[in-house]
Protein backbone atom coordinates (compact mmCIF):
# COMPACT_ATOMS: atom_id res chain seq x y z
CA UNK A 1 0.00 0.00 0.00
CA UNK A 2 1.25 3.15 -1.05
CA UNK A 3 0.46 6.31 0.18
CA UNK A 4 0.76 9.65 -1.84
CA UNK A 5 0.15 9.87 -5.13
CA UNK A 6 0.32 6.97 -7.64
CA UNK A 7 0.87 7.54 -11.02
CA UNK A 8 1.26 5.51 -14.34
CA UNK A 9 2.33 6.51 -17.60
CA UNK A 10 1.21 5.54 -20.62
CA UNK A 11 3.35 6.42 -23.78
CA UNK A 12 2.07 5.63 -27.16
CA UNK A 13 4.50 5.74 -30.13
CA UNK A 14 2.82 6.23 -33.66
CA UNK A 15 5.70 5.27 -36.50
CA UNK A 16 5.37 6.84 -39.80
CA UNK A 17 2.57 9.28 -38.43
CA UNK A 18 3.21 11.91 -41.59
CA UNK A 19 1.64 8.58 -43.31
CA UNK A 20 -1.79 8.75 -42.04
CA UNK A 21 -4.22 8.65 -44.54
CA UNK A 22 -7.14 9.35 -42.49
CA UNK A 23 -9.72 11.74 -43.65
CA UNK A 24 -10.91 14.62 -41.23
CA UNK A 25 -13.55 13.32 -38.40
CA UNK A 26 -11.82 9.97 -38.46
CA UNK A 27 -9.47 8.84 -35.37
CA UNK A 28 -6.41 6.97 -34.75
CA UNK A 29 -6.68 4.50 -31.49
CA UNK A 30 -4.19 2.95 -29.71
CA UNK A 31 -4.26 -0.37 -28.37
CA UNK A 32 -6.50 -0.61 -25.54
CA UNK A 33 -4.30 -0.71 -21.71
CA UNK A 34 -4.85 -1.14 -18.34
CA UNK A 35 -3.79 0.74 -15.90
CA UNK A 36 -2.38 -0.13 -12.10
CA UNK A 37 -4.74 1.48 -9.71
CA UNK A 38 -7.32 2.60 -11.56
CA UNK A 39 -9.68 0.01 -10.51
CA UNK A 40 -8.89 -2.82 -13.25
CA UNK A 41 -10.67 -0.18 -15.97
CA UNK A 42 -9.64 -0.58 -19.66
CA UNK A 43 -8.17 2.93 -21.26
CA UNK A 44 -7.24 3.95 -24.74
CA UNK A 45 -6.08 6.82 -26.40
CA UNK A 46 -8.05 8.50 -29.94
CA UNK A 47 -6.21 11.05 -31.50
CA UNK A 48 -7.26 12.59 -35.01
CA UNK A 49 -4.70 14.13 -37.28
CA UNK A 50 -7.01 15.95 -39.44
CA UNK A 51 -9.35 17.32 -36.46
CA UNK A 52 -12.46 16.01 -34.79
CA UNK A 53 -14.67 19.04 -36.07
CA UNK A 54 -14.32 21.97 -39.09
CA UNK A 55 -13.97 24.53 -36.38
CA UNK A 56 -10.45 23.00 -35.31
CA UNK A 57 -8.77 23.26 -38.74
CA UNK A 58 -5.19 22.46 -38.58
CA UNK A 59 -5.30 20.84 -34.74
CA UNK A 60 -4.58 17.22 -33.70
CA UNK A 61 -7.22 16.17 -31.53
CA UNK A 62 -6.50 14.21 -28.63
CA UNK A 63 -8.74 11.89 -26.13
CA UNK A 64 -8.75 9.31 -23.22
CA UNK A 65 -11.34 7.40 -24.18
CA UNK A 66 -13.00 4.17 -21.36
CA UNK A 67 -13.74 1.05 -22.42
CA UNK A 68 -16.08 -2.01 -21.59
CA UNK A 69 -15.27 -3.48 -18.16
CA UNK A 70 -17.32 -4.79 -15.39
CA UNK A 71 -16.45 -2.47 -12.51
CA UNK A 72 -18.05 1.17 -11.13
CA UNK A 73 -20.00 2.80 -13.55
CA UNK A 74 -18.41 6.15 -12.92
CA UNK A 75 -14.74 6.11 -12.11
CA UNK A 76 -13.09 9.57 -11.49
CA UNK A 77 -10.10 10.39 -13.08
CA UNK A 78 -7.34 13.19 -13.01
CA UNK A 79 -4.91 12.39 -16.11
CA UNK A 80 -2.31 14.40 -18.34
CA UNK A 81 -2.34 14.03 -22.00
CA UNK A 82 0.75 15.35 -23.91
CA UNK A 83 2.77 15.53 -27.27
CA UNK A 84 6.03 14.84 -27.07
CA UNK A 85 9.05 15.66 -29.30
CA UNK A 86 11.18 13.24 -30.19
CA UNK A 87 13.89 14.68 -27.21
CA UNK A 88 11.11 14.15 -24.67
CA UNK A 89 10.28 17.44 -24.61
CA UNK A 90 6.35 18.44 -24.54
CA UNK A 91 5.17 20.20 -27.12
CA UNK A 92 1.78 20.61 -26.15
CA UNK A 93 0.16 19.28 -22.47
CA UNK A 94 -2.97 19.65 -20.19
CA UNK A 95 -4.54 18.71 -17.69
CA UNK A 96 -7.78 17.17 -16.73
CA UNK A 97 -10.73 15.48 -14.22
CA UNK A 98 -13.06 13.99 -15.15
CA UNK A 99 -16.05 11.20 -14.57
CA UNK A 100 -16.17 8.90 -16.69
CA UNK A 101 -18.46 5.56 -17.94
CA UNK A 102 -18.23 3.10 -20.15
CA UNK A 103 -17.38 4.50 -23.47
CA UNK A 104 -17.13 7.95 -22.30
CA UNK A 105 -14.17 10.24 -23.53
CA UNK A 106 -12.40 13.34 -22.25
CA UNK A 107 -9.76 15.64 -24.49
CA UNK A 108 -9.40 18.65 -26.76
CA UNK A 109 -10.60 19.12 -29.83
CA UNK A 110 -7.99 21.65 -30.25
CA UNK A 111 -4.69 19.54 -28.56
CA UNK A 112 -2.05 20.91 -30.74
CA UNK A 113 -1.41 22.96 -33.97
CA UNK A 114 1.24 21.36 -36.67
CA UNK A 115 1.89 22.16 -40.00
CA UNK A 116 4.87 20.68 -42.14
CA UNK A 117 7.66 23.20 -40.84
CA UNK A 118 6.94 21.87 -36.88
CA UNK A 119 6.34 18.70 -37.87
CA UNK A 120 9.53 17.93 -39.65
CA UNK A 121 11.93 20.27 -36.86
CA UNK A 122 10.44 18.12 -33.75
CA UNK A 123 9.87 14.77 -35.34
CA UNK A 124 12.85 14.23 -38.03
CA UNK A 125 12.26 10.41 -37.23
CA UNK A 126 8.74 10.17 -38.07
CA UNK A 127 7.10 9.16 -34.76
CA UNK A 128 5.08 11.07 -32.90
CA UNK A 129 4.59 10.56 -29.20
CA UNK A 130 1.70 10.76 -27.61
CA UNK A 131 2.13 10.55 -23.36
CA UNK A 132 -0.70 10.10 -20.73
CA UNK A 133 -0.28 10.64 -16.93
CA UNK A 134 -3.10 9.17 -14.80
CA UNK A 135 -2.78 9.45 -11.07
CA UNK A 136 -4.30 8.88 -7.60
CA UNK A 137 -4.15 10.20 -4.54
CA UNK A 138 -1.92 13.45 -3.59
CA UNK A 139 1.54 14.19 -2.37
CA UNK A 140 4.68 12.63 -2.88
CA UNK A 141 4.71 10.46 -6.18
CA UNK A 142 5.14 7.45 -6.43
CA UNK A 143 5.66 6.04 -10.34
CA UNK A 144 4.49 2.37 -10.89
CA UNK A 145 5.58 0.85 -14.65
CA UNK A 146 4.81 2.60 -17.82
CA UNK A 147 2.90 1.20 -20.04
CA UNK A 148 4.46 1.38 -24.16
CA UNK A 149 2.02 1.14 -27.02
CA UNK A 150 2.54 1.22 -30.50
CA UNK A 151 1.02 1.82 -33.72
CA UNK A 152 2.93 2.09 -37.09
CA UNK A 153 1.23 2.87 -39.78
CA UNK A 154 2.05 0.83 -42.96
CA UNK A 155 4.13 2.63 -46.29
CA UNK A 156 5.47 1.44 -49.45
CA UNK A 157 7.64 3.17 -51.44
CA UNK A 158 8.06 1.07 -54.64
CA UNK A 159 10.29 3.35 -57.35
CA UNK A 160 10.41 2.25 -61.25
CA UNK A 161 11.38 3.72 -64.56
CA UNK A 162 8.68 4.62 -66.88
CA UNK A 163 9.93 4.48 -70.52
CA UNK A 164 7.79 5.72 -73.62
CA UNK A 165 8.99 4.73 -76.79
CA UNK A 166 8.29 6.95 -79.97
CA UNK A 167 7.71 9.66 -77.85
CA UNK A 168 7.58 11.82 -81.22
CA UNK A 169 4.54 10.26 -82.42
CA UNK A 170 2.37 10.18 -79.41
CA UNK A 171 -0.77 11.91 -79.80
CA UNK A 172 -3.02 14.32 -78.03
CA UNK A 173 -4.52 12.75 -74.51
CA UNK A 174 -3.01 9.32 -75.74
CA UNK A 175 -1.71 7.90 -72.48
CA UNK A 176 1.40 5.50 -72.62
CA UNK A 177 0.43 3.21 -69.40
CA UNK A 178 2.57 0.80 -67.70
CA UNK A 179 1.81 -1.65 -64.53
CA UNK A 180 4.27 -2.14 -61.78
CA UNK A 181 3.63 -4.52 -59.28
CA UNK A 182 3.66 -4.17 -55.41
CA UNK A 183 6.69 -6.00 -53.88
CA UNK A 184 4.56 -6.17 -50.66
CA UNK A 185 1.32 -6.99 -51.30
CA UNK A 186 -0.01 -9.66 -53.59
CA UNK A 187 -2.30 -8.57 -56.71
CA UNK A 188 -1.63 -5.02 -56.27
CA UNK A 189 -0.54 -2.99 -59.13
CA UNK A 190 0.69 0.80 -59.45
CA UNK A 191 -0.23 1.95 -62.43
CA UNK A 192 2.00 5.00 -64.65
CA UNK A 193 0.36 6.95 -67.55
CA UNK A 194 2.18 9.72 -69.72
CA UNK A 195 0.52 11.75 -71.68
CA UNK A 196 -0.12 15.43 -73.14
CA UNK A 197 -2.89 17.89 -73.51
CA UNK A 198 -3.67 20.93 -74.58
CA UNK A 199 -1.89 24.03 -72.72
CA UNK A 200 -2.20 27.93 -73.46
CA UNK A 201 0.51 27.98 -75.00
CA UNK A 202 -0.43 25.08 -77.69
CA UNK A 203 3.21 23.57 -76.23
CA UNK A 204 1.30 20.29 -74.88
CA UNK A 205 1.45 19.96 -71.34
CA UNK A 206 3.10 17.12 -69.76
CA UNK A 207 1.20 14.69 -67.59
CA UNK A 208 1.70 11.93 -65.50
CA UNK A 209 -1.10 10.34 -63.63
CA UNK A 210 -0.60 7.16 -61.08
CA UNK A 211 -2.96 4.85 -59.81
CA UNK A 212 -3.21 1.67 -57.99
CA UNK A 213 -5.44 -1.40 -58.06
CA UNK A 214 -5.79 -1.32 -54.38
CA UNK A 215 -8.28 1.10 -52.95
CA UNK A 216 -6.94 1.07 -49.60
CA UNK A 217 -3.25 2.96 -50.92
CA UNK A 218 -3.35 6.20 -50.62
CA UNK A 219 -0.24 8.70 -52.58
CA UNK A 220 1.62 10.85 -50.18
CA UNK A 221 4.40 11.77 -51.91
CA UNK A 222 5.43 11.38 -55.57
CA UNK A 223 8.84 12.69 -57.16
CA UNK A 224 9.38 12.45 -61.23
CA UNK A 225 12.48 13.11 -62.67
CA UNK A 226 13.67 12.91 -66.25
CA UNK A 227 16.88 10.42 -67.25
CA UNK A 228 19.20 12.91 -69.50
CA UNK A 229 22.18 10.81 -70.31
CA UNK A 230 23.03 10.14 -67.35
CA UNK A 231 21.93 13.18 -65.76
CA UNK A 232 19.03 12.89 -63.91
CA UNK A 233 16.58 16.30 -63.75
CA UNK A 234 13.87 16.87 -61.11
CA UNK A 235 10.61 17.85 -63.01
CA UNK A 236 8.22 17.87 -60.13
CA UNK A 237 7.42 16.67 -56.77
CA UNK A 238 4.66 17.18 -54.13
CA UNK A 239 3.89 15.91 -50.55
CA UNK A 240 0.44 15.99 -48.94
CA UNK A 241 1.65 14.44 -45.81
CA UNK A 242 0.88 17.48 -44.12
CA UNK A 243 -2.11 18.84 -46.33
CA UNK A 244 -5.52 19.52 -44.20
CA UNK A 245 -7.64 18.55 -46.98
CA UNK A 246 -5.14 15.49 -48.65
CA UNK A 247 -5.51 17.01 -51.86
CA UNK A 248 -5.59 14.00 -54.33
CA UNK A 249 -1.55 14.28 -56.10
CA UNK A 250 -2.74 11.32 -58.55
CA UNK A 251 -2.29 13.50 -61.88
CA UNK A 252 -0.30 15.91 -61.79
CA UNK A 253 1.83 18.11 -64.74
CA UNK A 254 5.32 17.77 -65.39
CA UNK A 255 7.81 21.01 -65.46
CA UNK A 256 8.71 20.43 -69.15
CA UNK A 257 6.02 20.66 -71.67
CA UNK A 258 6.22 18.34 -75.11
CA UNK A 259 7.76 20.72 -77.03
CA UNK A 260 10.38 21.51 -74.66
CA UNK A 261 11.56 17.89 -74.45
CA UNK A 262 11.35 17.83 -78.79
CA UNK A 263 13.34 20.97 -78.37
CA UNK A 264 16.13 19.31 -77.36
CA UNK A 265 15.31 15.93 -78.15
CA UNK A 266 18.77 14.93 -78.89
CA UNK A 267 19.51 15.41 -74.91
CA UNK A 268 16.16 13.93 -73.93
CA UNK A 269 15.05 11.49 -76.65
CA UNK A 270 18.16 8.76 -77.21
CA UNK A 271 16.02 6.65 -79.87
CA UNK A 272 13.41 8.80 -79.14
CA UNK A 273 12.72 7.53 -76.35
CA UNK A 274 11.56 9.15 -72.81
CA UNK A 275 12.78 7.83 -69.86
CA UNK A 276 10.84 8.88 -66.41
CA UNK A 277 12.49 8.29 -63.57
CA UNK A 278 9.38 7.54 -60.72
CA UNK A 279 9.06 7.18 -56.73
CA UNK A 280 6.20 7.21 -55.56
CA UNK A 281 4.97 6.61 -51.20
CA UNK A 282 1.78 5.30 -50.15
CA UNK A 283 -0.07 5.03 -47.07
CA UNK A 284 -1.61 1.13 -47.68
CA UNK A 285 -4.20 1.33 -45.12
CA UNK A 286 -2.89 -0.68 -42.59
CA UNK A 287 -2.31 0.24 -39.01
CA UNK A 288 -0.21 -2.34 -36.85
CA UNK A 289 -0.96 -2.35 -33.30
CA UNK A 290 0.87 -3.71 -30.32
CA UNK A 291 1.94 -3.91 -26.73
CA UNK A 292 5.53 -3.21 -25.57
CA UNK A 293 7.59 -4.18 -22.43
CA UNK A 294 10.29 -1.49 -22.93
CA UNK A 295 9.77 2.08 -24.84
CA UNK A 296 11.79 2.41 -28.25
CA UNK A 297 15.07 3.48 -26.63
CA UNK A 298 15.79 6.59 -27.55
CA UNK A 299 12.92 8.16 -27.35
CA UNK A 300 12.54 6.29 -23.58
CA UNK A 301 16.11 7.98 -22.54
CA UNK A 302 14.76 11.56 -23.72
CA UNK A 303 11.94 10.85 -21.57
CA UNK A 304 14.48 9.78 -18.24
CA UNK A 305 16.25 13.03 -19.15
CA UNK A 306 12.90 14.98 -19.01
CA UNK A 307 11.58 13.47 -15.60
CA UNK A 308 15.12 14.06 -14.06
CA UNK A 309 15.08 17.63 -15.48
CA UNK A 310 11.49 17.88 -13.56
CA UNK A 311 13.19 16.84 -10.24
CA UNK A 312 15.86 19.07 -10.59
CA UNK A 313 12.88 22.16 -10.70
CA UNK A 314 11.99 21.42 -7.33
CA UNK A 315 15.26 21.23 -5.39
CA UNK A 316 16.55 24.33 -7.11
CA UNK A 317 15.35 27.66 -8.47
CA UNK A 318 17.93 27.19 -11.58
CA UNK A 319 16.71 25.29 -14.05
CA UNK A 320 18.81 24.59 -16.96
CA UNK A 321 16.80 23.05 -20.25
CA UNK A 322 18.88 21.07 -23.07
CA UNK A 323 16.04 20.17 -25.15
CA UNK A 324 16.68 23.41 -26.93
CA UNK A 325 20.48 22.33 -27.30
CA UNK A 326 20.66 19.82 -30.53
CA UNK A 327 22.37 16.58 -29.52
CA UNK A 328 25.49 15.04 -30.63
CA UNK A 329 23.36 12.93 -32.77
CA UNK A 330 21.33 15.72 -34.46
CA UNK A 331 24.99 17.71 -35.02
CA UNK A 332 26.14 14.56 -37.08
CA UNK A 333 23.47 14.25 -39.35
CA UNK A 334 23.84 18.12 -39.80
CA UNK A 335 27.44 17.59 -40.84
CA UNK A 336 26.17 15.29 -43.06
CA UNK A 337 23.23 17.45 -44.58
CA UNK A 338 25.56 20.51 -44.57
CA UNK A 339 28.70 18.26 -46.22
CA UNK A 340 30.64 21.09 -44.57
CA UNK A 341 34.80 20.41 -44.67
CA UNK A 342 34.13 16.47 -46.39
CA UNK A 343 37.08 15.57 -47.62
CA UNK A 344 36.27 12.11 -49.21
CA UNK A 345 33.38 11.21 -51.71
CA UNK A 346 31.57 7.55 -52.17
CA UNK A 347 31.18 7.62 -56.17
CA UNK A 348 28.63 5.30 -57.54
CA UNK A 349 28.69 4.95 -61.56
CA UNK A 350 26.41 7.69 -62.06
CA UNK A 351 26.92 10.07 -58.75
CA UNK A 352 29.38 11.11 -56.01
CA UNK A 353 28.26 11.46 -52.10
CA UNK A 354 30.77 13.88 -50.12
CA UNK A 355 31.68 12.70 -46.82
CA UNK A 356 34.32 12.75 -43.95
CA UNK A 357 36.88 10.49 -43.80
CA UNK A 358 36.49 9.94 -39.62
CA UNK A 359 32.95 9.42 -39.57
CA UNK A 360 33.82 6.46 -42.31
CA UNK A 361 36.91 5.35 -39.96
CA UNK A 362 34.43 5.63 -37.20
CA UNK A 363 32.04 3.15 -38.07
CA UNK A 364 33.36 0.32 -40.82
CA UNK A 365 36.18 -1.36 -40.18
CA UNK A 366 36.48 -2.19 -43.88
CA UNK A 367 36.28 1.75 -44.35
CA UNK A 368 39.10 2.44 -41.59
CA UNK A 369 41.30 -0.60 -43.45
CA UNK A 370 40.96 1.32 -46.99
CA UNK A 371 42.08 4.86 -45.60
CA UNK A 372 44.77 4.06 -43.12
CA UNK A 373 46.68 1.28 -44.34
CA UNK A 374 48.53 0.86 -47.52
CA UNK A 375 45.91 0.85 -50.40
CA UNK A 376 44.70 3.05 -53.11
CA UNK A 377 42.25 4.90 -51.00
CA UNK A 378 44.54 6.21 -48.60
CA UNK A 379 45.81 8.41 -51.01
CA UNK A 380 42.85 9.38 -52.64
CA UNK A 381 40.22 11.61 -52.60
CA UNK A 382 37.46 9.45 -53.38
CA UNK A 383 36.18 5.62 -52.82
CA UNK A 384 34.72 3.55 -55.80
CA UNK A 385 30.92 1.94 -54.95
CA UNK A 386 30.25 0.83 -58.26
CA UNK A 387 28.33 -1.83 -57.73
CA UNK A 388 25.46 0.14 -55.02
CA UNK A 389 23.07 2.06 -56.10
CA UNK A 390 22.55 5.84 -55.42
CA UNK A 391 19.86 5.57 -53.64
CA UNK A 392 21.67 2.94 -50.94
CA UNK A 393 24.60 5.31 -50.94
CA UNK A 394 22.27 7.66 -49.62
CA UNK A 395 20.94 5.65 -47.63
CA UNK A 396 24.11 4.08 -46.11
CA UNK A 397 25.60 7.34 -45.29
CA UNK A 398 22.32 8.52 -43.71
CA UNK A 399 23.08 5.45 -41.08
CA UNK A 400 26.42 5.93 -41.23
CA UNK A 401 26.02 9.82 -39.63
CA UNK A 402 22.64 9.12 -37.57
CA UNK A 403 22.32 5.55 -37.22
CA UNK A 404 18.74 5.66 -38.82
CA UNK A 405 17.15 5.00 -41.79
CA UNK A 406 14.41 6.39 -43.72
CA UNK A 407 11.11 4.08 -44.85
CA UNK A 408 12.73 1.35 -45.46
CA UNK A 409 11.49 -0.86 -48.12
CA UNK A 410 12.16 -4.44 -49.46
CA UNK A 411 14.47 -3.26 -52.65
CA UNK A 412 16.08 -1.05 -50.56
CA UNK A 413 16.84 -3.20 -47.39
CA UNK A 414 18.55 -6.14 -49.57
CA UNK A 415 20.81 -2.93 -51.00
CA UNK A 416 21.58 -1.74 -47.60
CA UNK A 417 21.84 -5.34 -46.49
CA UNK A 418 24.80 -6.08 -49.09
CA UNK A 419 26.54 -2.79 -47.89
CA UNK A 420 26.74 -3.60 -44.63
CA UNK A 421 27.79 -6.75 -44.88
CA UNK A 422 30.12 -6.09 -47.55
CA UNK A 423 31.62 -2.81 -45.20
CA UNK A 424 31.08 -4.87 -42.39
CA UNK A 425 28.40 -2.75 -40.47
CA UNK A 426 26.95 -4.90 -38.03
CA UNK A 427 24.07 -2.68 -36.90
CA UNK A 428 22.84 -1.51 -40.31
CA UNK A 429 22.55 -5.73 -41.07
CA UNK A 430 20.81 -6.25 -38.13
CA UNK A 431 18.32 -3.51 -38.98
CA UNK A 432 17.94 -4.91 -42.56
CA UNK A 433 17.46 -8.62 -41.45
CA UNK A 434 15.18 -7.75 -39.04
CA UNK A 435 13.15 -5.87 -41.83
CA UNK A 436 13.33 -7.95 -44.21
CA UNK A 437 11.88 -11.70 -42.12
CA UNK A 438 9.47 -8.90 -40.89
CA UNK A 439 8.42 -8.50 -44.40
CA UNK A 440 8.63 -12.37 -46.13
CA UNK A 441 6.17 -13.85 -48.37
CA UNK A 442 6.19 -16.88 -49.85
CA UNK A 443 6.68 -14.85 -53.17
CA UNK A 444 9.92 -13.47 -51.71
CA UNK A 445 11.50 -15.77 -49.90
CA UNK A 446 13.54 -17.68 -52.68
CA UNK A 447 15.03 -14.13 -52.88
CA UNK A 448 15.59 -13.65 -48.92
CA UNK A 449 17.12 -17.20 -49.41
CA UNK A 450 19.60 -17.26 -51.62
CA UNK A 451 20.76 -13.45 -50.30
CA UNK A 452 21.62 -14.91 -47.02
CA UNK A 453 23.42 -17.92 -48.24
CA UNK A 454 25.37 -15.80 -50.84
CA UNK A 455 26.65 -13.83 -47.28
CA UNK A 456 26.81 -16.55 -45.54
CA UNK A 457 24.31 -15.39 -43.12
CA UNK A 458 23.57 -18.32 -41.20
CA UNK A 459 20.91 -16.48 -38.23
CA UNK A 460 19.76 -15.19 -41.47
CA UNK A 461 19.54 -18.60 -43.65
CA UNK A 462 18.01 -20.77 -40.75
CA UNK A 463 14.86 -17.87 -40.09
CA UNK A 464 13.72 -17.86 -43.88
CA UNK A 465 14.08 -21.59 -43.83
CA UNK A 466 11.89 -21.86 -41.00
CA UNK A 467 9.33 -19.48 -43.18
CA UNK A 468 9.60 -21.58 -46.20
CA UNK A 469 8.63 -24.58 -44.01
CA UNK A 470 6.02 -23.73 -42.22
CA UNK A 471 4.37 -22.19 -45.33
CA UNK A 472 5.91 -24.73 -47.92
CA UNK A 473 2.05 -24.92 -49.94
CA UNK A 474 2.08 -21.64 -50.96
CA UNK A 475 6.11 -21.32 -51.04
CA UNK A 476 6.81 -24.40 -53.50
CA UNK A 477 4.20 -23.63 -55.57
CA UNK A 478 4.94 -20.04 -56.25
CA UNK A 479 6.44 -18.97 -59.63
CA UNK A 480 9.28 -17.01 -57.86
CA UNK A 481 10.03 -20.75 -56.67
CA UNK A 482 10.26 -22.54 -59.73
CA UNK A 483 12.43 -19.89 -61.20
CA UNK A 484 14.86 -20.35 -58.58
CA UNK A 485 14.60 -24.03 -58.70
CA UNK A 486 16.08 -23.72 -62.63
CA UNK A 487 18.54 -20.47 -61.78
CA UNK A 488 19.87 -22.38 -58.01
CA UNK A 489 18.96 -25.60 -58.28
CA UNK A 490 20.98 -27.07 -55.41
CA UNK A 491 19.98 -24.26 -52.90
CA UNK A 492 16.03 -25.22 -53.71
CA UNK A 493 16.70 -28.44 -53.31
CA UNK A 494 18.60 -28.27 -49.99
CA UNK A 495 15.71 -26.18 -49.08
CA UNK A 496 12.95 -28.80 -50.25
CA UNK A 497 14.91 -31.80 -48.47
CA UNK A 498 14.25 -29.99 -45.11
CA UNK A 499 10.88 -30.55 -44.94
CA UNK A 500 12.00 -34.44 -44.83
CA UNK A 501 15.49 -33.86 -42.70
CA UNK A 502 13.07 -32.17 -39.83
Amino acid sequence: MHNGRQEVTILWYIQNYSFCSHEKGKALVSPDFKPEGQEGTFWSLSLYPREATDEHKGFISLYLARGEDNVPEYVSVKFELSVLSEDGSALSSKEYDHWFEEWHRHGSDDFFKIDKSIYLKNFPLDVLTVRCKMWTGEGAVHRVAPICVRTCIGVETISFQHEVSNFSTLKLNQKHTIQIPSPLKRECFVTSSLYFTVDSCCDGEMMVEISTSDSDYFLCKRRISLLRFGYIILCWEDDNRFDVERKDIKELPLSLTRQDILNKRSEYLKGDKLTLLCECSFSTGCVYKKMSETPLEMLWEAEKERNIQELSKNISKINFNTSKYPSALEDMKALFVKQCLTDIRLKTKTKSFPAHRSVLCARSPVFERMLTSDMKERNSDCIEVDDLGDDVVQQLLLFLYSDAVQNLEWAMATGLYYAADKYEIGRLKAVCSSFLVEHLSPTNAGELLLLADTHSDGDLKGGVEDFILEHEREVFVSKEWKQMMETHPLLAMKAMYLKYER
